[in-house]
């Protein structure tokens, strides 16, 4: 029996203080087919469990193991918990002539699922900013909205199952270039970003490796996360199927893989996500816009000024200048990738 995801569920003690109104402290509970008295209950328990844990130590709970189920508790902000239940796998064993079921508890590690918990956080904040800052400027029911949309669709990319020391770590894949090589590729992202200023941070990467990056380390890692793990798979399926996107310029083999689908048509601007960056020297976050281009192996992350539009017309001209020199420096760059595998 592999490890599974039992539940995983989100709350703030103080949206539901009084009795009767506990099921406001739930901001999001999945599975959302369980009934609500079971939900409560839930949340109940590990409200008792953090509160008992206080008076031992002032480190938050981190953890409950049980023979059955590993629970990972995690405080993402203040007065806002995160949790989530896994099972701990088991095999029919026999003994004697008799049958029984063994646990193997050894096979979950809390540093491993604990990173796992972190990483469904960072990634809800990545896209949305902080709940804290939602509900001071949108509502509780705009929280309620965002977290269902993210975790909703998260959490079945999650295998659990197939998780490791990796996800600790949680590193990104460097790819090494010779110096001239590494030179042109700063001298393109120096030039793209002074040509097209809304261009704040670019990142650039081969064949999911990264080159360049001009965001803070934390930032990055997330990124990176999410084009390794979520955008790039899927273009990739998406691609053996049929290509679903393409430039307006056949010259070069350059497209949006985030961003518009087809440049000829205006009325689809296709996907391009608001982004929530750590503002250096700043507690606040830095609201962006991310878009990503692809020409052959080599990707180039735009994150843009938040605050502005994007025109066709400025995704166009980001299409004409990226599209003809990201084909020329792909197709170098796999040339020296090519002989150096040899």
């Amino acid at each position: 029996m592999d490890i599974n995801l039992l539940n995983f569920f989100v709350f703030n003690s103080n949206f539901g203080p009084r009795e009767g109104e506990e099921h406001k402290r739930i901001l999001f509970y999945h599975p959302s087919a369980i009934d609500i008295d079971t939900k409560i209950k839930q949340v109940g328990l590990c409200e008792a469990i953090i509160k008992f844990s206080q008076t031992f130590t002032d480190e938050p709970c981190s953890n409950v193991h049980t023979q059955k189920t590993r629970q990972l508790f995690l405080q993402v902000e203040p007065e806002y918990w995160m949790i989530m239940t896994v099972s701990v796998p088991y095999s029919q064993r026999s003994k004697d002539g008799q049958s029984f079921i063994e646990y193997h508890e050894d096979d979950v590690q809390d540093s491993v699922y604990d990173a796992v918990l972190h990483q469904a956080y960072d990634m809800f904040k990545f896209f949305n900013g902080t709940m804290e800052k939602i509900v001071a400027e949108s509502g509780i029911e705009e929280l309620l909205r965002r977290l269902e949309h993210f975790f909703s669709k998260y959490l079945i990319t999650l295998k659990l199952s197939q998780s490791s020391i990796m996800d600790v770590i949680n590193g990104i894949h460097f790819l090494p270039l010779d110096k001239n090589t590494y030179l042109r590729i700063q001298c393109f992202i120096n030039l793209l970003e002074a040509q097209f200023p809304r261009v704040k941070y670019t990142a650039f990467l081969f064949n999911d490796q990264l080159v360049w990056s001009g965001l803070e380390q934390e930032d990055m890692r997330v990124l990176y996360a999410y084009l390794t793990t979520g955008l790039f798979p899927s273009y990739n399926e998406s691609e053996l199927q049929g290509p679903q996107s393409k430039s307006a310029n056949t010259a070069h083999h350059g497209k949006f893989i985030l961003g518009p689908p087809n440049l000829k048509d205006e009325t689809n601007v296709g996907k391009i996500p608001r982004i929530y960056l750590i503002r250096r020297a700043s507690a606040e976050s830095e609201e962006c816009l991310l878009a990503v281009y692809r020409a052959l192996n080599a990707s180039v992350c735009l994150i843009m000024d938040g605050h502005t539009s994007l025109s066709f017309d400025y995704l166009r001209k980001l299409d004409r200048f990226l599209g003809p020199q990201l084909s020329s420096l792909a197709t170098d760059i796999g040339d020296q990738y090519g002989k150096r595998s040899n």
